[in-house]
């Protein structure tokens, strides 16, 4: 059956190439992530973000995708160490959503700023401009990603790719 040559355990230790841009080489070492600390303090946002809601979102929130991230790693590594070729498959999902959802909130917390580091207001400069010149306006902008993001697995992470 080719299915059963294909998911041989000989071909996972070549690196069978599943999605997951890894071979088992590269698995081997397996690399844990951990909670990034945030720039600022919890409190530093409010009074438009409550420092008890920063808090949990970063402790609670991002570490739960965090924890998922690793956990659905390390049953990876023991997958293709097996030769589980099913169950290497399955785990893709886990690792794209957990992963994607570390990613995200890392670069979620570096985007926020309090005031007095130039948070808090609207973007002025070419951002501004570029939002204006290709959305109308930044509430247009924010009105598209928000229909945009309504349809997204997780909270509805959506990302520009406007160059400025």
């Amino acid at each position: 059956m080719a299915l059963r040559t294909l998911a041989t355990r000989k071909k996972l230790k070549e690196g069978l190439g599943l999605g997951l841009g890894l071979g088992l080489q590269s698995v081997r070492g397996l690399q844990t992530f951990s909670l990034p600390d945030l720039p600022y303090d919890y409190g530093a946002l409010e009074p438009a973000i409550r420092g008890e809601i920063m808090q949990l979102h970063h402790q609670k929130h991002h570490q739960t995708y965090i924890t998922n991230y690793n956990k659905a790693l390390e049953q990876l590594e023991a997958a293709m160490a097996k030769g589980d070729a099913p169950t290497v498959v399955k785990l893709q999902s886990a690792i794209t959503f957990n992963g994607g959802g570390h990613v995200n909130h890392s670069v979620f917390w570096k985007n926020l700023a309090p005031v007095h580091e130039g948070g808090g207001e609207p973007p002025k400069g070419s951002l501004g401009s570029a939002i204006d010149t290709n959305f109308g306006s930044l509430e247009a902008l924010i009105q598209k990603m928000n229909a945009e993001g309504a349809a997204v697995q997780g909270s509805g992470w959506v990302v520009s790719n406007l160059a400025v």
